[in-house]
């Protein structure tokens, strides 16, 4: 009997062992599981960076959105795509290509592009103009809204050499006048442009009937005298033909053809655009101060003689002079 206890003991033993043994085997495959398991919203992990799903999702919105990656394969190929950049990069790193002065470059303009974005365009966003700030530049600005008054004109131009003499320009002068007689004559005499083509000495306008063409009150005009701009708008209606007016340089008889009054553009038609230029004001106001912020945050120094130096290289090869074209052999 005592030899059966002890077989029966053994057994027990035995079985509990192999009960153990198994629970620990158990144990242990679960724990390899999940260690290797990726953690909740992890797609996949390179070099130890996981790609989460919302850094995927993200992605997915800024290649278009949903509607690009319906199917499975789809989002998949962008998976892939995202951990072949990952593994690029972190080759990259361990090549040390993060010293690089390019890739340096690279980085700091994104990092100084999102910093802008977010601490910069995004607090301006939503600035607004209130109505009477738009009036209030309007009426400040008024002559930028206001088209001058312009006149269409001809003219009959009676040269006087500048060695003439006395006599010469008297007898010039008469002709001028008689010009003028005609030009003034009742209705069934020569036409403006007839005479134009008969007597003016101007070449440029005499085959043009003495054609002119626009000239805009306050503006200078190199090719008229002031005077001669003044006498064109001192003439009230189309049609209406000037005195003989003297200059240096001759006689003009002038005629009015058109007139074109000066106008101002309404406030409704400019609006928007004043708007606009305020808000664009205010932005760059905003930005300023805002950058002057950040700039108080880091020691920057500028070496004016470094930049002199550079200067001065830059005229010694802009200087340079270019040697003689080098003759043919032979």
């Amino acid at each position: 009997m005592r030899i059966v206890r002890l077989l029966l003991t053994g057994r027990w033993i035995l079985i509990l062992g192999l009960a153990i043994g198994a629970a620990i085997v158990a144990s242990a495959d679960l724990v390899v599981r999940y260690v290797h398991r990726p953690a909740a919203g992890v797609l996949a992990v390179v070099a130890g960076r996981p790609i989460t799903l919302q850094t995927f999702q993200q992605e997915v919105q800024r290649r278009g959105g949903e509607a690009a990656f319906v199917t499975p394969e789809q989002r998949r190929a962008l998976l892939d795509e995202m951990i072949r950049v990952e593994v690029l990069a972190s080759n990259a790193q361990q090549a040390g290509y993060l010293n690089n002065p390019e890739v340096r470059r690279a980085i700091d303009q994104i990092l100084a592009d999102k910093y802008e974005k977010v601490n910069i365009d995004a607090p301006l966003a939503q600035l607004q103009v209130a109505d009477s700030e738009v009036e209030e530049y309007y009426r400040d600005n008024i002559v930028a809204y206001t088209t001058a008054e312009a006149s269409h004109a001809a003219v009959i131009f009676i040269a006087v050499p500048a060695n003439a003499s006395d006599d010469e320009k008297h007898t010039l002068g008469e002709r001028a006048e008689h010009v003028h007689q005609l030009a003034t004559a009742k209705p069934g005499g020569p036409n403006f442009g007839a005479l134009a083509s008969q007597y003016s000495d101007d070449e440029d306008t005499r085959a043009q009937d003495g054609d002119i063409g626009w000239l805009v009150e306050g503006q200078e005009n190199p090719r008229w005298e002031p005077v001669v701009v003044k006498s064109v708008f001192d003439l009230d209606n189309p049609g209406d033909v000037s005195r003989v007016v003297t200059t240096g340089k001759g006689f003009y008889v002038i005629k009015l053809l058109e007139n074109r009054p000066a106008s101002l553009q309404p406030l409704t038609e400019v609006r928007a655009s004043i708007r606009q230029q305020l808000i664009r004001a205010q932005r760059q106001h905003g930005a300023a101060k805002l950058y002057a912020a950040a700039l108080s945050n880091v020691d920057v120094s500028v070496s004016e003689a470094g930049v002199a130096a550079m200067e001065a290289a830059e005229k010694a090869i802009v200087d340079v002079p270019h040697g003689a074209p080098a003759q043919p052999k032979g």
